[in-house]
């Protein structure tokens, strides 16, 4: 099943483009259009994975929040389709437009990223201090006297 998926990723990223390349003269728009093609096969195989990892974490905090991180990853893709749309399209849409997009989609993925990660880590620290104080409450049953130890090093004094 992922070796069929890795092949259409291949074949969709070598003949998406050949239009734009046929349409360039130059080595710099070839160059161009394989680091995008590249960057296109990337942000696939990561959004795959994503969308793996979400199904294994179902219910967990990080697969809550993974979604942002889909939607930053499908921001990336796009940004990278949006830069083609000039040479696609070279009547309607100005390179200098399409660029405007394809930046503005980074700019939207970046964002989302970071409200992936402020949430991860919003969780993760809760999960720690719960982790903690369940550690303090396993050490108090077992040695009352070094509950306050325990407490300091906690603190990190």
């Amino acid at each position: 099943m992922k070796v069929r998926k890795v092949i259409f990723l291949a074949l969709a990223g070598a003949f998406l483009p050949a239009p734009a390349y046929a349409a360039s003269g130059g080595p710099e728009q070839a160059i161009a259009t394989g680091a995008g093609v590249l960057a296109l096969i990337a942000a696939a195989g990561l959004l795959v994975e994503m969308l793996s990892l979400r199904r294994l974490a179902s219910g967990a905090a990080i697969a809550d929040n993974i979604t942002y991180a889909v939607l930053g990853t499908m921001c990336l893709a796009a940004s990278i389709l949006a830069g083609w749309v000039s040479r696609f399209l070279p009547a309607g849409v100005t390179a200098d437009q399409a660029r405007l997009g394809a930046d503005l989609l980074v700019l939207a993925s970046i964002v989302l990223f970071g409200i992936y990660f402020f949430r991860v880590r919003r969780a993760m620290s809760r999960f720690l201090g719960r982790l903690v104080g369940q550690e303090q409450e396993l050490v108090g049953a077992l040695d009352p006297d070094r509950v306050d130890e325990v407490v300091r090093e906690g603190d990190g004094g």
